[in-house]
């Protein structure tokens, strides 16, 4: 069945990993979005811990789908560069240990008057952390959040127009694009469906995060569009019904149900005939 591939943050249900395991078993969900477990961020964990945590999901049935990596999410300067780039190995490291070869990550943040003189430059550190994935067989998924330079439309589209390839994809995210004025379907299909890998599960209406179908993100007319279009990739849960900050949000076990629930009503509606 299409769509079917249900993963998520699973930090946003408990900070106790073995708990994010039992409500995800009870979802029928089976993938994970490493980026906190057992309260500590996915960089701050040790191979130990982290080979782990990969013993722990695969004994309840569950795998790592990507690292949530906060790489990018930094200001647009050579410092921040250099750092970033350490924190993607860092996080390459990550994913080896847990059994993934995807990383999500970001652009840096650029001020709006300087997007199109700062171009080249995104081009570059992008490019330089896309080679080091390549080198190390990972893919980087690019999250469109609402801060950073791939945030908007048209410099996401020359990014993957110039990048995008099977070590640089896309993690769309709906909610981050409503929230900042753009409608997902209008403003980013079909012209980003090559490059699409996973789309990140959130809503938003009048400024606030909601579930799955009930805010103006068009998730209904884009699961069509996608099932339409032969695409069946990953669905991942990323709620934020209760709380949503710089590096991640939260909804607790019965919102995080609720989203979960909401998504499936989506995609039955996007698939009837």
């Amino acid at each position: 069945m299409p769509f079917d591939r249900l993963t998520g943050f699973a930090d946003e249900i408990e900070a106790d990993f073995d708990a994010q395991l039992r409500t995800l078993n009870a979802l029928g969900v089976a993938g994970i979005d490493l980026r906190n477990a057992d309260g500590k961020h996915v960089l701050a964990l040790s191979a130990d811990e982290l080979r782990g945590l990969r013993k722990r999901a695969e004994a309840a049935g569950c795998y790592f789908s990507t690292i949530g990596s906060p790489v990018n999410k930094v200001d647009f300067t050579p410092d921040n560069e250099s750092a970033e780039f350490e924190k993607l190995k860092l996080s390459i490291e990550a994913a080896h240990h847990v059994g993934t070869d995807r990383i999500r990550l970001f652009t840096p943040e650029v001020p709006e008057h300087r997007w199109h003189e700062e171009t080249e430059g995104v081009m570059q550190w992008m490019e330089r952390q896309i080679e080091l994935a390549q080198s190390a067989g990972i893919v980087l998924l690019h999250e469109n959040d609402a801060r950073f330079w791939g945030a908007i439309p048209q410099n996401s589209e020359v990014l993957f127009d110039r990048l995008g390839g099977p070590y640089f994809r896309a993690a769309f995210d709906f909610a981050n694009t409503v929230l900042i004025g753009f409608r997902p379907f209008h403003d980013w299909f079909p012209w980003i469906l090559p490059y699409v890998d996973t789309l990140h599960i959130k809503d938003a209406i009048d400024g606030r995060v909601v579930a799955a179908g009930q805010g103006n993100g068009q998730i209904v007319a884009t699961l069509r569009y996608l099932n339409e279009a032969g695409w069946d990739g990953p669905l991942t849960l990323e709620p934020h019904l209760s709380a949503a900050g710089a590096y991640g949000g939260f909804s607790g076990p019965d919102l995080f149900r609720v989203a979960t629930e909401a998504l499936r009503e989506c995609i039955a509606e996007a698939l009837k005939d």
